[in-house]
């Protein structure tokens, strides 16, 4: 494509530098705002929809992640009971933990946290 000339009536690019702070001195792509050195890309030639690599399905959604959360917090704890209890010696689990995940110390938080009467 023909780059358009200022003599003809172009435009300038409206792209700033971020150290200067000076504009552009390129002349704008015809029919846009910015040259082709600051990022224009044709709309014929951007991917939409499902075509588009940052395209989501909605699979992960505010609910499922929030499941997923209470989910796991509720494993770590039970891992923390498991352990208190003496029911295994391996060792724990790595990573970050859960929203909301409080470590249990006593006999009686695993009661309080986990509804799990022990006798």
């Amino acid at each position: 494509m023909p780059l358009p000339s200022q003599k003809y009536g172009a435009k300038q690019c409206n792209a700033k530098s971020k150290r200067s702070g000076l504009r552009c001195l390129n002349n704008a792509v015809s029919g846009a705002t910015i040259c082709r050195m600051h990022g224009y890309v044709p709309m014929d030639k951007v991917k939409r929809g499902k075509d588009h690599p940052g395209y989501r399905d909605g699979s992960r959604t505010l609910e499922a992640q929030a499941e997923q959360s209470a989910t796991s917090r509720r494993l770590q704890q039970i891992e923390d009971a498991m352990h208190l209890l003496k029911m295994t010696t391996a060792k724990r689990s790595r990573g970050r933990k859960a929203n909301g995940y409080i470590k249990l110390n006593s006999l009686d938080e695993i009661k309080e946290k986990l509804g799990i009467n022990i006798d």
